[in-house]
């Protein structure tokens, strides 16, 4: 455990070191802080935190650089029940940088993509913004949208809104007449039935169907399932690669690596996945915290966007373990907040 003064000294020391990508020495400290003590006593508080593992010292200097455990004291600091006055501050700002742009969007894909791009460009690190999971919400409606004599556009509409749609061909022409009629049985078996339990009731449906329609009934059967199916793969939208590469001493050489596994996608839905976040408090994953060896020498933060108090889907901002924290922390929280608002409207 270590002092209110040891704790005050690692935090200048990081404000410090992010500030300047240089090690802190004892001097320079002593000079950019107003302790109000000797520079014997501010070594030994450095002596200290090194011996405790916050701090340590790179190979070529004499000062000294935040660790891991460093950051998360300094990070923890941070989200505690009273924010510090410099997140409430850039929370405002975002709040209104990003609702500018974002509430001119109604396409659900169009706006969380401009969120990543937001995001990246606000914080100078890489964003990610999940995508809401279509499986586990409950269906609105079904619709069937005639295109052509034979082609029709299916589409599901979530309780949340979500839309997503698949052209489907049909062997033989369908008047409006009978399409509407088809719209209704569909919806009479689907409508508020959860995504994940919509194939089933669809099959149902083409097992009852009179002969005269079932091929018709069987064609919009296989076009939703399809769609379904489309939708049960995670998806992100990922903004700022560029932002990583000017920053590619930070990441030890592994830059490469952690640029091939958002590509990959899998390991980025473990990280993601495996944190229960809420849309008021964001999380902070640094370094050697996070599960996944490609991430060991970033910080991940992460919030949560919801539904009506459900949990939906996480928006992240990866960059170095030397960051911008408080701007960092509040513009995915500012994020997740307007998000919230969006899904609820």
């Amino acid at each position: 455990m270590i002092s209110e003064r040891n704790t005050a000294v690692l935090r200048s020391i990081i404000e410090d070191f992010i500030l300047t990508n240089e090690p802190v020495s004892s001097k320079a400290l002593l000079e950019r802080h107003q302790f109000g003590v000797s520079s014997a006593t501010i070594r030994n508080d450095m002596a200290v935190l090194e011996e405790e593992g916050y701090i340590q010292a790179p190979h070529t200097s004499s000062g000294r650089v935040p660790t891991d455990k460093g950051y998360r004291v300094f990070v923890d600091q941070m989200l505690n029940a009273e924010a510090t006055a410099e997140i409430k501050k850039n929370l405002i700002d975002l709040n209104k940088l990003f609702s500018k742009t974002l509430d001119q969007l109604t396409d659900l894909d169009e706006k969380l993509h401009t969120s990543a791009q937001l995001l990246a460009k606000a914080t100078g690190e890489a964003a990610v913004v999940q995508f809401p999971n279509l499986q586990s919400r409950a269906v609105r409606a079904v619709e069937f949208v005639k295109v052509s004599d034979n082609r029709v556009l299916v589409l599901i509409i979530t309780e949340a809104d979500r839309i997503a749609q698949q052209l489907v061909v049909l062997s033989s022409d369908v008047s409006n007449d009978v399409l509407s009629k088809l719209k209704a049985s569909f919806n009479q078996v689907s409508a508020g039935i959860a995504i994940d339990a919509l194939p089933e009731k669809l099959n149902s449906l083409v097992a009852k169907t009179e002969p005269a329609s079932k091929e018709t009934v069987n064609e919009l059967v296989e076009g939703l399932l399809v769609l379904i199916k489309a939708n049960k793969q995670d998806k992100v939208a990922f903004a700022g690669a560029s932002n990583l590469v000017r920053s590619e001493q930070e990441f030890a050489g592994g830059l490469s690596t952690l640029l091939e596994t958002f590509d990959e996608g899998t390991d980025i839905w473990k990280v993601l996945n495996l944190w229960k976040i809420d849309a008021e408090t964001p999380k902070a994953i640094i370094g050697s915290e996070n599960s996944v060896h490609e991430f060991s020498t970033s910080s991940l933060l992460l919030s949560g966007y919801s539904n009506q108090g459900s949990d939906l889907a996480k928006v992240a901002v990866l960059g170095p373990t030397r960051m911008n924290y408080a701007r960092n922390l509040a513009a995915v929280l500012a994020l997740s907040q307007l998000l919230s608002k969006n899904q609820e409207d």
